[in-house]
């Protein structure tokens, strides 16, 4: 049983493709209700800030944060919208 079970996972496991996106989880503070204000400043889990630019979109501030925040050792960005 354990051997084909273990068949069965290496043949799921050669049919996934590696994922270029790497996980990044975006912490915001929601009003109670239901609105959430546009993120200005986020912060990484090693306290390096970002601030957004004149212009810049939300979407291109997350974008931008997330080439340069530190990553853990599975990859993943935790930052927190201030």
């Amino acid at each position: 049983m354990a051997k084909l079970l273990d068949s069965r996972l290496k043949a799921l496991e050669s049919r996934l493709s590696p994922s270029p996106e790497l996980l990044t989880i975006v912490r915001t503070f929601v009003y109670p209700d239901g609105t959430q204000a546009e993120i200005q400043t986020l912060q990484d889990k090693k306290g390096n800030k970002w601030q957004r630019q004149p212009g810049e979109t939300e979407h291109a501030f997350v974008d931008r944060v997330k080439t340069e925040a530190w990553r853990n050792e599975w990859g993943v960005i935790a930052l927190v919208g201030l």
